[in-house]
C-alpha cells in the first residue's frame, strides 16, 4: 500500500534584532565628574520609524506563506482494504535541530563579569580621532516578568564602563551596544520595536529594545533591556567597538524595510564581546 506522504517546508524565521547603539563620552577638562553623551549610533532612525507603523518585513511574509505547502494526496482508494497493522505505524520521523546562527559561524559566549574591551578615543570632536585604548567593562544580565505584558519578559543587560585608562589626549570615547537572536542572527533594532523578529512554533513575535545611559566619570552605566516572549531563550547582548566610520556603514541599511542579520552589520567579527542570560 502506498503511504500517504505529508512534506512540511520549515520555513527559517529571521527572527533577529540587535540594539546597535554607540555611546561617546567626554572626559571632563580639569576635575569635573560630568561626562557628557551622544546618542547611540542607529538611534534616530529607529526611533522616527517607530513614529508610524512599521511594515511587516517581506522576509518574514515569505516565511509565512512557505509555511506548510501540501504535497498533495494519494487517491482514496489506495487506503481501501488495508488492515495490517504494520500500515498503521507511522513513518519514522527525522526532528531537524534548530538553526543555531551562533555555532554556524563560530561566535563564543563570554561570561558575565569583568572584561577589557577596545574603544575609539577622540578629542573635542568623534572625527578628531587620537587613538584606541583599553577599558573596562563589567557585564550583568538578568531577567524579570515585573513592567511586561503578559505572556512577556524584561532581560536587561547592565554594562559598567571603566574610562580610568583614557589618555590624557583623548576628551571622549565611544562603543557599540546590541542584541541579537543566537538562532538565525537577526538583529533587534536599537531603541525601537523589531517587528516578527523571532518564531517560536508557528507565531512571529516583535522585540522591542530600551537604551539608557548614566554617566559619574570615570565611569558609565549602560542599561541595555530586551522585552521578548517569556519562553524566549535566544537573546544574545553584543559590546564592542565602534567609530564614525562604521556609524555611517551602518546608517546605510533601511531597517525598517527587512530584517537583518549580525553578519550584515559593521558590528561583526573582532572587538566584540557577545553574552548571554546563562553564559551559555
Amino acid at each position: 500500500m502506498k503511504r500517504k506522504m505529508l512534506m512540511s517546508m520549515l520555513a527559517a524565521a529571521l527572527s533577529a534584532s540587535l540594539l546597535a547603539g554607540c555611546g561617546s563620552r567626554a572626559k571632563p577638562a580639569d576635575s569635573g565628574s560630568v561626562v557628557t553623551a551622544e546618542e547611540e549610533d542607529g538611534v534616530d532612525a529607529a526611533q522616527e520609524a517607530d513614529v508610524e507603523e512599521e511594515p511587516v518585513t517581506e522576509a518574514s511574509e515569505e516565511a509565512d506563506i512557505a509555511e506548510e505547502p501540501g504535497a498533495g494526496n494519494e487517491p482514496e482508494e489506495a487506503d481501501v482494504g488495508q488492515e495490517s497493522e504494520e500500515s498503521e505505524v507511522p513513518e519514522d520521523e527525522t526532528e531537524l535541530e534548530p538553526v543555531n546562527w551562533l555555532e554556524e559561524h563560530g561566535i563564543a559566549i563570554t561570561s558575565q563579569g569583568d572584561w577589557p574591551v577596545n574603544l575609539y578615543g577622540y578629542d573635542s570632536y568623534v572625527e578628531d580621532y587620537v587613538c584606541d585604548f583599553e577599558a573596562g567593562v563589567n557585564v550583568a544580565i538578568s531577567e524579570t516578568i515585573e513592567g511586561a505584558d503578559e505572556g512577556f519578559k524584561k532581560v536587561t543587560a547592565v554594562y559598567t564602563v571603566d574610562m580610568s585608562n583614557m589618555p590624557e589626549e583623548v576628551t571622549g570615547c565611544r562603543w557599540n551596544t546590541s542584541s541579537f537572536d543566537r538562532y538565525t542572527g537577526t538583529y533587534f533594532r536599537g531603541n525601537a520595536k523589531t517587528k516578527d523578529a523571532v518564531r517560536i512554533g508557528d507565531e512571529y513575535y516583535d522585540i522591542r529594545t530600551e537604551y539608557e545611559q548614566e554617566n559619574n566619570w570615570p565611569l558609565s552605566i549602560v542599561t541595555y533591556t530586551v522585552t521578548c516572549p517569556a519562553d524566549y531563550d535566544g537573546t544574545v547582548f553584543q559590546f564592542g567597538y565602534t567609530s564614525p566610520e562604521k556609524g555611517e556603514e551602518y546608517d546605510k541599511n533601511d531597517y525598517t524595510a527587512r530584517l537583518y542579520t549580525m553578519d550584515e552589520l559593521p558590528y561583526y567579527g573582532e572587538g566584540y564581546l557577545r553574552f548571554t542570560l546563562t553564559d551559555e
